[in-house]
Formats: C-alpha cells, structure tokens, sequence
C-alpha cells in the first residue's frame, strides 16, 4: 500500500547522486527549512568534484584530484558513497544498493546523471572513456608517454580533450561524423569557427566519418574509419556521450524510455513521492512548451535540483513548473564559449562580429543570435563575455510564453525566471568554498 506524505511528515529525505544536481537539491531543502535528515547516496568513493575539470585541468596536470572537490553550503548531511543503487522498492519506499543495503526514504530525489556510453567498436578495455575522475586520472597517465592521441567524437567533452592535448605537444586527431565540431551545441556558425581555429592549432581531423573498428597492438592502435582508412596513435580517447542512468528503476513501472520521465515541476511521473533532476529527467521545460526534453549542463543541472527539492516540499498542486534556460561555457583554444537558451534550426539567426573583416573571426569576438517570432530564444558567441551576458541577462528575465493552451492542473508561477544568478550562471563559476564531506 502505498504511502502519500505532507511536507510536515518527512523524516528523511534521499537523495541518489552527488553531483552537481544531487548537491543543489541538498542545499535548496535546507534553504527551504527542512530540519529532516537528508541522506546522500553515491556510487563514486570521492565526494562532489566539479566534473567538467576532468576534460581540462586533470588531463594537463594543472589539476589533482583533491582540487577538483565541489564546495557546497550545508555539512550537516549523512554520505553513503561508494553505493550504487540497483533497485528500488517504491511501495515500502526502499533503494537496493551493490553493497546489499537497504536505504529507506519518505522523500527521494533520483540525481543519478548519465553513464558513459561505450560504443559498439570499442571492444578493447583499453580505449578510454573520460565520464569521471577515475577516467581523467587514468587518461592523464597515459598521456604522459603518449606521442599522438585519437579522439572518437568532437563535441564539447572532446573538442577539450584535443585542447588539452595539443597543449602538452601531442599530435591529435579528431573524428566525428559531422562535418564541424560541436554543431549541436554551438550551430552551424560558431561550430565552423571553432573548426577552423582547431585546424589552425594543429588538429587533424577526420570529420564525416565514423569508427569502424578499433584494436590494440603492442606499440599502439589502429582505428579503421568507414570508409576504410587506417589511423595509428599511441591512445584512443571515446567522448561519444552517455545515457540516462536508470537501469536501477527497470523495475519501477514508470517510463524510462528517455530518462526519468517527469511533469513540469519535475515530480516523477508515476512514482509517489519522488522527484528527479540533472542529466537523468525528461520534463516538459514549458519555457519552450509541453514536449519532454533534457537539459544536460552543469548551470542547468543546479537549476534543476533546486527546483526539484522545492516540488518535493511542496504539497499537492503548489508546485509551479521548474523553467530552466540552458546555458553553459567553456574556454579552450583561447576561446571563451558562451551558450544560452534554443538554438532552434528553424529560426531567423543573427550575425554580429566585434572586429569585422578579420579571418580568425572567433579569436576577434563574434555573437549569433536566434530568433523565432522576433523573440531572442537562443545565443552563442565567441571571445565577446560583454555582450553575451547583456543579451543572456535580458533573455533570462524574458516572461515565459503564454500557457493557456498547455492544460496543468498546477500553477503558473513564474517566479524562477526572476532569479538572475551572477557569474557562476552567466559568465564563470565565482569562488566558491571548500567543504568537508568525510
């Protein structure tokens, strides 16, 4: 029999995941006044790192691991790591773990992120992957002797790693089957920069083509591409991505079939007293209407557990939908990267170069804007912090679109979107303090 509890009843509150989203949730609840015992549940043995230091400051050295550690404003939480969840128990309101503990909840927030998606072509344990501290540790090691590296995808993770390596005189090359790097999440415009930006530093690429096979030889590998090109190189690095991590709630009866799927406010769907965030929920983000999406970045991820831990307080109906505007950045090449918003395919887009004329347009300052309906919905510049943040700022405070033709039986309160959150949301992580977690 299932159980349903008001906000007053909750003793302990579980929380599966310690990254970036587990963490926020942790620090909203008790922002929130929640006196209960709040449980951290985490199948790493190290405590919150900043993730994206593993394609950057780890890989150069410039990083150990103990740098890494994510400070967060609250010490009074119980930590179980090391534990992997592998089954829950919705009805008597229970997670499994590997360790074969049994951890009750009255409340419980699935923060579980994604799992590295190791493709089909690496066979060998010996291709690298770099999802966490353990991979970037490892990766850096073999960078050490390493002569030329190949890396399998040039998205962001991997378009880093080639940054990273070139840095440390290391021949690199890049394959994708795109024919830029980084098109999904930066557009056409910006991704044709960066390319030529990356060519310019010496990357070689291999764009258009896929891995067909990979295998290890004594003094290194060979990596076939399809169209029957042979490449050799010391490591093989695969930045192909990740899945949901839900393997542990098969036996949940709610819909996994892309992520954790979740209603506006990010309560499961499905599940009693449960609410989900970070890379691993699929909700309507009705800022850009009622389709289930995922918002997989770092700034969105915080967002994400702060409102999820607000939904969990919160008793029946009271809680508003959690709109979060996708932005992230990052620096490589000597490029500062900005994103913010959709970068929708079909909308009017919008070039404004800060030095026009000039070849290296990305190292001179460029800005794209995207629009749809004369509405700034998404932007994406280049070495030009100022503007960016002017326009991202503006775009933040934007009211959400009108809801009348989405039927929710919750209110409409749009309040979140007022919360402009400084550096760390727009431009770059503030200081922030260390914190024990032993």
């Amino acid at each position: 029999m299932t159980r349903r509890f008001r906000r007053a009843d909750y003793g302990r509150i579980l929380i599966v995941g310690t990254g970036r989203a587990g963490v926020a949730a942790a620090e909203e609840l008790r922002r929130q006044g929640f006196p209960g015992e709040i449980a951290m549940l985490g199948a790493e043995k190290e405590g919150p790192y900043d993730r994206p230091s593993c394609s950057k400051g780890i890989l150069t050295g410039h990083k150990r691991p103990q740098d890494t550690r994510m400070p967060f404003h609250d010490e009074d939480l119980t930590w179980y790591l090391g534990r992997t969840a592998v089954d829950i128990d919705p009805d008597d309101h229970r997670v499994e773990t590997d360790t074969g503990e049994s951890f009750a909840y009255d409340g419980l927030v699935i923060a579980t992120g994604s799992s590295p998606s190791m493709p089909k072509w690496a066979a060998d344990p010996g291709v690298h992957l770099l999802h966490n501290l353990e991979h970037a540790w490892s990766l850096r090691r073999a960078l050490r002797t390493a002569e030329r590296v190949i890396i399998v995808g040039g998205g962001i993770t991997g378009a880093e790693v080639a940054s990273a390596v070139r840095s440390m005189a290391r021949d690199c090359v890049v394959i994708d089957s795109k024919h830029q790097v980084m098109a999904r999440a930066l557009g056409e415009e910006i991704g044709g920069h960066v390319t030529d930006v990356m060519r310019d530093e010496g990357v070689d690429f291999r764009l258009g083509h896929r891995v067909a096979s990979a295998n290890r030889f004594k003094n290194g590998w060979m990596v076939q591409l399809d169209d029957g090109e042979n490449l050799f190189g010391d490591v093989v690095v695969a930045t192909t991505g990740g899945r949901p991590d839900t393997s542990w709630l098969e036996n949940a009866g709610i819909d996994l079939s892309n992520g954790v799927a979740c209603d506006p406010s990010l309560r499961v769907i499905g599940l009693e007293d449960v609410v989900a965030c970070g890379a691993v929920a699929s909700w309507p983000n009705l800022r850009y209407g009622p389709t289930p999406r995922k918002a997989e970045h770092w700034i969105s991820s915080l967002e994400q557990g702060r409102g999820a831990a607000r939904t969990l307080l919160a008793e029946d109906g009271e809680a508003g939908p959690v709109t979060v505007i996708p932005r992230f950045w990052t620096e490589q090449w000597g490029l500062r990267i900005q994103v913010c918003g959709e970068l929708v395919p079909d909308g009017e887009v919008k070039i404004s170069e800060l030095k026009r004329h000039r070849r290296d347009k990305a190292r001179s300052g460029v800005v794209v804007g995207y629009h749809r309906d004369e509405r700034l919905v998404g932007l994406v510049s280049v070495n030009a912090a100022h503007a960016f943040t002017s326009l991202a700022r503006a775009m933040i405070a934007t009211p959400l679109p009108p809801m009348q033709a989405v039927p929710l039986p919750l209110r409409t309160d749009n309040s979140e979107r007022h919360e402009i959150l400084e550096r760390e949301e727009i431009a770059e992580p503030a200081p922030r303090r260390l914190a024990s977690v032993a």
